[in-house]
């Protein structure tokens, strides 16, 4: 398959199986994540892979970033999601948390370490794809802020950009009709 066909053929695909998946497999994703462009060969990449009881914890620390955003906490109503919002963490067998740390390098822009780090993500769906993996790719509000960060333990001045929720897929999701660049391009020659 072309890596054009690869790319329009893939689909997120969060119907999961709780099987395990081999660690050899979990490699090949994360060294193809790796294979990004990055200005200054900065290798912002950091990862952090959940499996078992670590998904726990993982729903954990979501709850209590929803908790900690709320105006009244201990409302019924914020209690009652704690629960549902912690087993969010169990809908894979694997996690991969991604981020970008932040460089060294006096040169470096932390958007573009940033960016490298989310094509990573792109790269552990399409090599998923390969595998005959089911991969989606999940953020939210407490992907972004520092709390997370700190809560998963990463150094300071790195930037989540994601959790690629990984396993065999239970099925495949149906096939749509891409889009064609037209509508978002616009063509300057002068």
């Amino acid at each position: 398959m072309s890596v054009i066909d690869a790319i329009k053929k893939r689909r997120s695909n969060g119907m999961i199986e709780q099987r395990e998946v081999p660690r050899e497999l979990i490699e090949k994703l994360l060294d193809a994540a790796v294979c990004t462009p990055v200005h200054y060969n900065t290798s912002p990449w950091r990862f952090q892979v959940l499996t078992g009881e670590a998904r726990n914890r993982l729903g954990k620390y979501m709850a209590q970033c929803f908790v900690e955003n709320q105006a009244d906490p201990e409302a019924p109503a914020v209690q009652a999601k704690i629960p549902v919002i912690e087993k969010k963490a169990l809908r894979a067998p694997v996690i991969i948390v991604v981020a970008a740390a932040k460089s060294d390098d006096p040169r470096a822009i932390v958007e573009e370490d940033v960016a490298s780090a989310t094509v990573s993500c792109q790269n552990i769906l399409l090599a998923a794809e390969e595998l005959g993996l089911a991969c989606i790719w999940r953020t939210g509000a407490f992907t972004y802020g520092d709390r997370m960060r700190e809560l998963l333990g990463f150094d300071e001045g790195t930037r989540l950009t994601g959790f690629m929720y990984l396993g065999y897929p239970k099925k495949q999701p149906p096939q749509v009709e891409r889009p064609t660049s037209d509508e978002f391009t616009q063509w300057l020659d002068k």
